[in-house]
């Protein structure tokens, strides 16, 4: 496509003025470069446009046939400049892993929307590797995961602090103590899927201790844990988030480990290469925000 919005703007003012020289004064442009315009439009379209009368510039049937499509075009583009001009709807493509997604980033969502109510937020949740693996895709534009990041071609920027908690239901001879080595060795362990950030930071504080963890079942997500601890299945570690209230009913209990580094954070990853657009950038802000808040309450 050879055409301009220049040759179309030009052939419009033509039309409506009657003469070069009255289209080139509306435009700012020289007579020569309206001239130009008009010529290189016809040379492209193989056809002229106007018949020349005297001075005037008067439509033909070809000239005719593309005035209204040629408005539509430039309404169409002038459309396009003021909604960027006035800030575009934003529509953006996040992916989150599983506690972010499930705990953390519906709260950011509604605020973001509340801010920007004709923006619109596509979100994804997987574990951590899910998510970076659908930005180094392309195929999110912006990804927050509970592990560390390593992969050069990505920006990870710490981001909120989380406990981990080691927890049983209720029920469970663990419940409420402080268990030796062999204790937790002997016992069921339910555990997240690897890959994913609470499997990487529950390996990571236990099997030095422990060695292989004893694990009966792997499950996909938080919720997923907890309710296999809730059967009396075995103990579990996962996010403080996750089961905060569980803990306050009393239906699940802490399994005290001093020992153990179940301290982690989040991370906000992009792509190195992706560039941010004013959207993204102010969502980024409000996680920077979020962070901030948690501070000052002591999360």
């Amino acid at each position: 496509m050879h055409i301009t919005l220049r040759q179309l703007e030009v052939f419009v003012a033509i039309a409506r003025a009657g003469t070069g020289t009255a289209a080139a004064s509306q435009l700012a442009l020289s007579q020569s470069a309206a001239s130009s315009a008009l010529s290189d439009l016809e040379y492209q379209l193989g056809e002229p446009l106007f018949n020349r009368v005297g001075k005037r510039l008067q439509l033909n049937e070809n000239g005719r046939y593309l005035l209204p499509k040629a408005e539509a075009l430039l309404e169409g583009a002038s459309e396009i400049e003021q909604s960027f001009k006035a800030g575009v709807p934003v529509r953006l493509r996040l992916y989150a892993s599983m506690t972010i997604g499930n705990d953390v980033l519906p709260g950011l969502a509604a605020q973001y929307l509340r801010q920007e109510p004709d923006s619109r937020l596509e979100i994804a949740i997987g574990n951590s590797q899910d998510v970076v693996e659908a930005i180094l895709s392309f195929r999110a534009d912006f990804g927050l995961i509970e592990a560390p990041c390593h992969d050069s071609r990505l920006v990870a920027e710490p981001w909120l602090h989380d406990q981990m908690q080691l927890f049983c239901h209720a029920s469970h001879p663990l419940a409420h103590t402080t268990p030796d080595i062999a204790q937790l060795q002997q016992t069921a362990w339910v555990l997240r899927e690897p890959g994913s950030g609470s499997r990487e930071v529950t390996e990571a504080a236990f099997a030095p201790h422990l060695g292989v963890l004893n694990s009966v079942l792997e499950l996909g997500s938080a919720e997923a844990i907890a309710r296999a601890v809730g059967t009396g299945l075995g103990i579990a570690c996962v996010s403080n988030r996750a089961i905060s209230d569980k803990l306050a009913s009393g239906e699940f209990a802490p399994i005290h480990t001093p020992w153990a580094q179940l301290n982690r954070r989040f991370y906000l990853v992009c792509h190195q290469e992706k560039i941010l657009s004013g959207g993204l950038q102010r969502f980024r802000e409000l996680c920077r925000l979020k962070f901030i808040e948690e501070m000052a309450q002591g999360v």
